[in-house]
Parts: structure tokens; C-alpha cells; sequence
């Protein structure tokens, strides 16, 4: 299977959108995938439903982060990993226009911003555009992670 195929199907099992990135990527993570889901699990509906960064941007960085090389301070290090994530997230903002769940959700009737996750339904894939930013969160982190050949396609 490949991962944009394995984050859909983590989605539609049930997984918030930090959880799909992270699952999709984790055979070349090296933490557990019991762990993977317990530290993402707060990620879903922009941090806890608030509405803010889309869970799918902030799979992008959890899977950068863990797969980043230590470079020796921790000023290096921050800064190598936050250049490598702006640059996948500002494509994915130029691709979709924000980085903010509720932006991306902004014409979705009825969105709620409480902390209780809508029950996933049909109609609930039908109407959410959630999806299309999980494939391309992924597609966007794979592509990167080739090109520097730190996995393989």
C-alpha cells in the first residue's frame, strides 16, 4: 500500500489528520506505532478542534521532526528543522490558500469548534475536504523525504 493510500485509509478508519500523515510514514519511523497514535492524537480539527494549524500540517512537521538529523546546538537544529518544514508548509499554504483548519473549513455548514469530533459518517466524508489536504500533506513530505533520500519511494 502505498502512504497516500495508507493515510487515506487511516482517516476513514477513524484517525484525525496528524494521525493519517504520521501512520502513513510510520514503517520508517523509528518509534513504535502504538506511540506514533498517542502523541498525534491531539493534532485533529487545528489542535484539539480549535480550528487552528490543520492536522495535516502538523503531521508534516511530527514526521520531519522525528526523521530530522541532529546537527549539534540547538539553535542549528531549529533552524534546520524549521526551514525544511516552512518549506513544505508554505506549499501546502500556496496549494490551498491557509494553514488553518477552520480557514480550510471555513464553508462547511455547521463546523464546530467544541471538543467533541464529529461522528464519521458518509455525509460527513462527503461535505469535508479533509482528504484532499491529507494526500497532499503526504505526497508533499514523501516527495521531500525521496528527493533528499532519507526514505525510499
Amino acid at each position: 500500500m502505498d502512504r497516500q493510500e495508507k493515510a487515506y485509509e487511516c482517516f476513514k478508519e477513524g484517525y484525525n489528520c496528524a494521525q493519517a500523515i504520521i501512520m502513513a510514514f510510520s514503517d520508517d519511523l523509528p518509534i513504535d506505532k502504538e506511540l506514533l497514535l498517542k502523541f498525534s492524537s491531539a493534532f485533529g480539527g487545528g489542535f484539539a478542534r480549535t480550528r487552528n494549524l490543520c492536522g495535516a500540517v502538523a503531521g508534516i512537521g511530527m514526521v520531519l521532526g522525528v526523521l530530522k538529523d541532529t546537527l549539534g546546538s540547538v539553535a542549528e537544529d531549529k533552524k534546520d528543522i524549521y526551514e525544511k518544514v516552512r518549506n513544505l508548509t508554505d506549499q501546502f499554504e500556496a496549494m490551498n490558500g491557509s494553514l488553518l483548519c477552520g480557514e480550510l473549513l471555513k464553508n462547511i455548514k455547521n463546523i464546530t469548534k467544541d471538543y467533541v469530533p464529529s461522528e464519521r459518517t458518509a455525509e460527513y466524508y462527503a461535505v469535508r475536504p479533509c482528504v484532499k489536504f491529507i494526500l497532499e500533506a503526504t505526497k508533499l513530505t514523501e516527495d521531500y523525504l525521496v528527493s533528499q533520500g532519507i526514505i525510499k519511494a
